[in-house]
């Protein structure tokens, strides 16, 4: 069937490649709606309580990620006007649309408004909140503290009235109250104040307002911000990118130059972070997969001496990543931070198969076989090897699709359909593309041909392959004398390093240049704006009703308070602490200060002096106080509490102490010990999450599905190997191979205290995939000359040679990633690689001289011999 396929390929090769174009066309064209999707959380599995309950949170608040607009310049007065002029601005097509709502009676109507607006609300300053409390801030005032200033009202007055006589006064007579009435005049009495009350009241309110300017600013007034909310959940989706460049295009307009010379505008928050992290992904990845390419395309012109042995080796490789994003497009609909460099991989994995086709072919043709026999010949003489690394390559990335883990499931299922894919095509595409490139060449100058390959005697083509043949037969010991060395080396690492693997530290996964540029700064400097005021730095939760959450709070601090490595939580902020008191409290407050406003009477304040009565009366608690509810807060505050259908005190913060790093992996298991899924005294189980929790529930699922996965990879290859080489010597003597170069691998990373992380782990079930395709490709040949290993190497180290180099590069253009986790796992990936690489031409050469000299295992390769195609072998 093989053979067949071959001769109709060698018949028709301008319609196969005709039909592989069309068809990675149309794979391209379906692919170009893919959409990258950069947080964190996209890498949790759906079923996940903690992304669940995540995702319900974010549809209760419709969104809410931050935009965070910031003036920069030293002038207050001009930040502040810009702000304004830029909120106005953003609030016209708001209240417009509002409007248009408000006079509509059915949804068809409001739907004829226009689509709902991409902010949902946006606060300039504190203004609004600092009216509210003027007027009611009295009610602000405990109980007790206001008990106590209408108490010493009313000794004022019975001092001042005669009706007492203050018997500490100065030139006061002995005696009691007996003599009252006979003391000094109420001019000599101190004057009526309520001061202490009122200086411990302004103390308390500036917890609530904390921006006395007006607006949110710094100090100094150097940076003044407006904060925009939106529906967007702050994933770097479209919606997003959409807010943001209408608000960088209005700024633009605005040009803040006219208000300041020396303004600059920044942009932070939720949003401007995941798409600066996503646009460095999407560069990176764009960036790593061409620089890929370019190397790929050198390195193979170099070795194979020939342009047109690129289109050979890039068509089917092109085909099958094609697919494997089309199939991520079908399945998912975006890829995560993990998938999105998978083009780089796929091209650096999948020329492997063609690289190994071509140069059998190319073997052959150099030893005088006529071409169409030469392409029969190479494919089924290269099928078992072809098959077995694919067989690998796609079992490690299948591995990754049996965990829950979607960093890691996503990029696996990517994988396997790209290098099966790249697999299946080889053997339709590459003879047709032989003969189609030898039609052409046919008809060109003998200089645009390409050279005829040359082999010497022994079939071997280079320098560096007959070296390598010649030690590993002669000193076949001191090869394997670094076996030993290795695994004690790894008995002395491993052990300490596996009992704690994993990366806690998150700033370590994130892209550098963001925190020193660009969105990563201007959060930087958001945060010395806020500084944790009107609960910006909280991590926002929700409860099933609003009577929970004073439960809920008492249960995270008690949560908290039992946490053996000490306390995190600063705070948690409801409803009620913008509110003052319950109402029974409200009321017991109103009708004292009912009795201190009856108190001071015009006879009492025309009592005073004039500078004391203007601020008496200044103190004076007004008529209008009244019992206020959550509803009566200002938006500002209101907002903050507020569900999408109205619900107000649902939402609540859990605020952590300042010395807490949230870049902290440990920590962030505690927080989700303390606040995740609290269970109230009375058995009520409350889902609760934040990011927090989200990103603590990807530690664990890392922790839990990456051990799982190396060992699905491992076993399953190693039934593979067992299965294509018929020999336990031989399935052995590959896995050693194989293990061993996984342990070097393992013992540096531990040596040098690599952290594996939710990118670095994948390298090492792919590791026991693709490192398994050199050892075997080796052994294959060596059984195929029954069992002459050093012809074998001769022959087949540099088609393996070729093939590292380009999965190394694939891997390698991830070095200079400016996002930490990708360069580890680039890191991670071409030491497994190179130690793979290097076990199959050194170590297993030498294994397998000193395994030869038993008859038994001599006799094993010539009853695994591959009769057919083995004169040409």
């Amino acid at each position: 069937m093989i053979g067949a396929l071959v001769d109709y390929s060698g018949r028709r090769p301008w319609l196969v490649i005709a039909l592989a174009i069309l068809s990675m066309a149309g794979l391209w064209g379906y692919a170009s709606r893919l959409e990258l999707r950069t947080e964190l959380r996209e890498l949790l599995p759906r079923d996940s309580p903690a992304f669940q309950a995540y995702e319900r949170q974010a549809q209760r608040v419709d969104g809410g990620a931050q935009l965070i607009v910031i003036a920069e310049s030293p002038d207050r007065g001009a930040n502040e006007r810009f702000i304004d002029a830029l909120a106005e601005q953003l609030n016209e097509p708001l209240q417009k649309r509002a409007a248009c709502a408000a006079a509509c009676s059915d949804d068809a109507c409001r739907a004829a408004c226009g689509p709902p607006p991409l902010i949902r609300y946006m606060e300039s300053g504190t203004k609004e909140v600092r009216r509210f409390f003027d007027a009611n801030k009295w009610l602000y005032a405990s109980v007790r503290e206001l008990t106590a200033a209408d108490e010493a009202i009313e000794l004022e007055i019975a001092l001042r009235s005669g009706l007492i006589e203050d018997l500490e006064a100065p030139g006061a007579p002995a005696g009691g109250a007996g003599e009252a009435g006979s003391g000094a005049a109420p001019a000599a009495k101190k004057g009526l104040s309520l001061d202490e009350t009122w200086q411990e009241l302004q103390r308390r309110l500036k917890k609530i307002d904390e921006f006395p300017s007006g607006y949110f600013s710094t100090p100094d007034g150097r940076m003044v911000a407006l904060r925009i909310v939106s529906r967007s959940a702050g994933l770097g989706d479209r919606r997003a990118a959409e807010l943001l460049d209408q608000v960088t295009a209005l700024v633009s307009r605005l040009d803040p130059a006219a208000f300041h010379p020396a303004m600059q505008v920044g942009y932070a928050g939720d949003i401007p972070n995941a798409i600066a992290e996503q646009k460095s992904l999407v560069s990176e990845a764009v960036w790593a997969t061409v620089i890929a390419l370019v190397l790929i395309v050198g390195g193979v012109m170099i070795y194979y001496r020939s342009p047109w042995s690129l289109a050979v080796i890039l068509l089917p490789t092109a085909l099958g990543a094609s697919a494997g994003y089309a199939f991520a497009t079908l399945t998912y609909g975006y890829v995560n931070t993990v998938g999105a460099f998978l083009g780089a991989i796929i091209v650096g994995n999948g020329v492997n198969y063609p690289i190994v086709l071509l140069s059998r072919y190319r073997d052959f043709r150099a030893r005088g076989m006529p071409a169409d026999e030469a392409r029969r010949e190479a494919v089924i003489n290269a099928f078992r090897a072809e098959l077995v690394g694919a067989s690998v390559a796609a079992i490690a990335y299948g591995s990754l699709t049996i965990t829950h883990f979607r960093g890691f499931s996503q990029f696996g299922t990517i994988g396997f359909v790209g290098m099966f894919m790249v697999w299946a095509s080889i053997v339709p595409l590459v003879p047709a593309t032989l003969v189609a490139i030898e039609r052409i060449q046919a008809r060109l100058p003998r200089w645009m041909r390409d050279p005829a390959p040359r082999v010497s005697e022994e079939g071997t083509s280079g320098p560096g392959a007959r070296a390598l043949a010649r030690v590993t037969s002669r000193w076949p010991l001191a090869f394997l004398a670094v076996a030993p060395v290795i695994v004690a080396l790894a008995a002395w690492k491993l052990p300490a390093y596996i009992r704690d693997p994993w990366e806690y530290n998150f700033a370590r996964l994130g892209s550098k240049s963001s925190r020193e540029k660009g969105a990563g700064s201007w959060s930087l400097k958001a945060s010395e704006v806020f500084g944790g005021k009107m609960n910006v730095a909280g991590a926002m939760m929700l409860a099933d009703t609003p009577e929970q959450v004073p439960a809920i709070k008492a249960q995270i601090l008690a949560n908290d308070a039992k946490d053996p490595q000490g306390q995190l939580v600063a705070d948690v902020a409801t409803i009620a602490d913008a509110l003052p008191g319950t109402a029974e409290e409200q009321r017991q407050k109103i009708e004292i200060l009912e009795r201190i406003r009856d108190r001071l009477t015009p006879r009492v304040l025309k009592s005073l002096q004039p500078e004391e009565r203007e601020r008496v009366l200044s103190m004076k608690p007004p008529e209008t106080l009244h019992v206020i509810g959550p509803k009566d807060l200002p938006d500002l505050i209101r907002r903050r509490f507020e569900e999408n259908n109205g619900v107000v005190g649902t939402v609540f913060y859990v605020k952590y102490k300042n010395n807490v790093s949230f870049s902290n992996g440990r920590n962030l298991l505690r927080m989700a010990d303390t606040t995740g899924n609290v269970v109230l005294p009375d058995g009520t189980h409350v889902v609760t999450a934040s990011r927090p929790t989200v990103f603590a529930e990807m530690i664990r699922s890392m922790e839990r599905d990456g051990p799982l996965a190396t060992a699905a990879s491992l076993l399953a290859v190693t039934a593979v190997v067992v299965l294509a080489t018929g020999s336990i010597a031989g399935a052995l003597a590959v896995l050693l191979s194989l293990v061993l170069g996984v342990l070097a691998t393992a013992t540096a990373m531990a040596a040098l205290d690599v952290k594996i992380n939710f990118l670095n782990f994948i390298a090492l079930p792919i590791t026991f995939g693709i490192g398994c395709e050199y050892p075997f490709n080796v052994f294959d040949r060596a059984r195929l000359l029954g069992g002459d290993v050093s012809l074998a190497l001769k022959r087949s180290a540099g088609p393996v040679a070729l093939c590292s180099y380009t999965t190394v590069l694939g891997y390698g253009s991830l070095i200079f990633a400016d996002n930490q986790a990708l360069n580890s796992f680039g890191w991670v990936a071409v030491s497994g690689e190179v130690a793979c690489v290097a076990c199959a031409l050194l170590f297993l050469p030498a294994l397998l001289h000193v395994m030869n000299r038993s008859a038994r295992m001599r006799r094993s390769w010539k009853g695994g011999l591959l009769l057919r195609g083995s004169n040409h072998s």
